[in-house]
């Protein structure tokens, strides 16, 4: 980078910036921290792109192609005359998800929203190294990766992914980003049985996440039930369900094993773990939420209405309510 780019790209460690620069709203509604993609060489481009490939394990850094891919093709709809309707707001984060009409669109400027690969950004909270911590932060419509090392130490928290719409053909290549996480958690919710899934109902209705950008809490007091009062085989679907996010972190990170230390972490806490769900338990319900809950795994998976059938695309979000942007 330039020296002007590294000056809008690097932060000191604790600014504040941190909490309040990444979103998954496209870009135009929240200036996002660092530099954007579109305003690299591709030089510059396939550098930035080699952190997130070096920070991410081959399947996340391949969700990651493919939610940017999703932009383009969300971009060449509007460009081609289509629309992309209303989201609901996340709590705390100002406007709302919007596309065509007034105030939507492609192009960039003031007033409007734009979509597209290019426009994800990149930067770092501290000087990277090998013992002390710093943190790298790239994202844009629909992803966000606040991605913390301290040595051996790596926090995935909070990562945010989502895409609409949830399969689409592009340059020739078919593309079904999150279908790991949609899988696996539609198996675990599932796998209660008609009381039990009762139990697990949480109180109210969510249209999105309660703790995406904007709020980083306090987290809420458990609901649902408890993992470790399940079937073995059904907490080896919630393992599944975790690993699903989990498993995004490169293999090698840390040292090698930090995927897998933090995995057994969140397993050992199913004692104090919970699983629940409200407005529904199927991929194809618009209104379905589900919630993992433990003394230090978090994760939504919330569906949101969509264009194209089965009319949902999915928010979802990763926390460790004890690395929440690195540790104190």
């Amino acid at each position: 980078m330039s020296d002007e780019q590294k000056d809008t790209a690097l932060y000191d460690f604790d600014d504040e910036a941190k909490k309040s620069g990444w979103s998954n709203f496209p870009d135009g509604v929240l200036q996002r921290n660092g530099v954007m993609m579109g305003d690299l060489t591709d030089e510059q481009e396939a550098a930035a792109m080699k952190v997130m490939e070096a920070a991410l394990s081959k399947k996340g850094y391949e969700q990651l192609v493919e939610i940017r891919e999703a932009d383009d093709y969300l971009a060449s709809a509007e460009d081609s005359g289509g629309t992309t309707s209303p989201r609901p707001t996340p709590t705390g984060t100002p406007g709302g998800e919007t596309g065509g009409g007034p105030g939507g669109g492609t192009g960039g400027g003031p007033g409007t929203v734009s979509f597209g690969s290019q426009y994800y950004y990149i930067s770092f909270f501290g000087q990277p190294s090998k013992n002390k911590q710093f943190m790298v932060q790239f994202g844009g419509h629909h992803a966000a990766y606040n991605i913390t090392y301290a040595g051996k130490n790596v926090s995935i928290s909070p990562t945010l992914t989502g895409v609409e719409p949830m399969e689409f053909d592009w340059e020739e290549k078919f593309c079904k980003p999150l279908e790991d996480k949609r899988s696996s958690t539609m198996a675990a919710i599932q796998s209660l049985s008609e009381s039990r899934l009762a139990d697990a109902e949480i109180d109210g209705s969510f249209d999105d996440l309660l703790l995406g950008p904007g709020n980083d809490g306090p987290f809420p007091e458990p609901e649902g039930v408890l993992v470790s009062s399940l079937g073995k085989k059904q907490r080896a679907k919630v393992t599944a369900m975790l690993a699903a996010w989990i498993d995004d972190l490169d293999e090698k990170a840390g040292g090698g094993g930090a995927s897998k230390q933090l995995l057994a972490k969140y397993v050992s806490e199913y004692d104090k773990t919970y699983i629940g769900w409200s407005g529904g338990t199927t991929i194809d319900n618009v209104n379905t939420y589900v919630r993992l809950d433990g003394p230090s795994a978090w994760i939504e998976f919330s569906n949101q209405p969509a264009d194209e059938d089965p009319g949902v695309h999915q928010h979802t979000i990763f926390r460790d309510e004890t690395a929440d942007y690195g540790w104190n």
